[in-house]
């Protein structure tokens, strides 16, 4: 029923999921459904075992396609070590996608700063409608709603732009050696054969500097071809820490030994802190006001002279139009 309201000629089906039948054994409801989905032009692409454990290996799991359409594909497993069930990977390398740079989406800004303000809040709620309300259906929306307000308050939404094309230091070799890395995969898998399980290992490692000098040269590039280097250099430094690095959230400040705890008064120390500073060297700011001489306790080194150069309107003119 849902393949007929769902299937349409200009509408390309993927199924993918645990089925609950193993598609290495032939039987009648097999069959059945392959007959079934035949008729949407949707087929079996598993053929590698998926669910493997003490007693039995199993290929419950699996993906169909249009392989009229979608003809050029790789399909591998892969294993997440959060189940006894692998993870399928399929890689359709003939579908054009029009896909737009810098495409806009909406997240949640959620962090434990913000997740200790949700439960302040959550505490602070007196939950009167839903205590004093006979009617279970009330109470539950009157709980909902208050939980739904808090939430959307302390986890706003923040737009997030996606940018493309962040694979493009990989390259057609790498690529191709990839592949090969999955398909070495498939045959150490249920091989006992020592020799080949070494050389998948030093492969893996061989592949992983390959890739690692890949993208060093493609940066590289990036900041060499670029119109203006510092900007191209954040951008990279912010795309790889947003990958690879973690966050290191402030958890307390300690001021004169008095340790504060609460994320919400923690910003209000650090702006008392900025804005009292100069106070504590009022003795020489408060002297006529003169702040010359505040900088010269700050600063014991001379301050360089400046050379002023003698230059035209027309040349002032020349820097001004070549700005961005």
């Amino acid at each position: 029923m849902i393949l007929n309201l769902l299937y349409k000629n200009n509408t390309q089906l993927i199924i993918c999921g645990d089925i609950k039948m193993n598609y290495l054994d032939e039987n009648n409801k097999k069959a059945l459904l392959d007959s079934l989905l035949a008729s949407y032009n949707l087929t079996s692409t598993v053929y590698f075992l998926t669910r493997i454990q003490n007693t039995s290996a199993t290929a419950i799991d699996n993906i169909f396609i249009n392989v009229s359409k979608f003809d050029d594909y790789i399909i591998s497993p892969i294993i997440n070590g959060l189940s006894d069930h692998d993870a399928q990977l399929i890689v359709i390398n003939n579908i054009n996608l029009k896909i737009l740079n810098n495409t806009p989406c909406f997240i949640r800004n959620i962090n434990k700063h913000r997740i200790f303000d949700f439960k302040i809040s959550l505490s602070l709620e007196m939950w009167d409608n839903v205590f004093e309300n006979n009617d279970v259906n009330l109470s539950y929306n009157f709980s909902l709603n208050t939980y739904l307000r808090v939430y959307y308050s302390c986890f706003p939404l923040r737009k997030w732009i996606i940018k493309t094309n962040d694979n493009a230091c990989i390259t057609t070799g790498i690529r191709t050696s990839c592949k090969y890395k999955r398909e070495l995969y498939l045959l150490c898998k249920n091989s006992k054969n020592f020799l080949l399980k070494n050389y998948y290992k030093l492969y893996c490692e061989i592949l992983s500097n390959v890739m690692q000098e890949a993208k060093k040269y493609y940066f590289s590039k990036q900041i060499e071809n670029s119109k203006n280097k510092i900007k191209t250099t954040w951008d990279i430094t912010r795309f790889l820490t947003r990958i690879k690095t973690k966050n290191e959230d402030v958890h307390q400040l300690n001021i004169n030994g008095n340790v504060n705890y609460n994320f919400q008064t923690i910003p209000d120390l650090f702006n008392n802190y900025f804005i009292s500073i100069m106070g504590k060297n009022h003795s020489a700011v408060n002297k006529n006001n003169n702040f010359a001489d505040y900088l010269h306790l700050t600063n014991n080194k001379p301050f360089p002279n400046i050379k002023y150069q003698y230059t035209s309107t027309k040349e002032i003119e020349k820097i001004i139009s070549s700005l961005k």
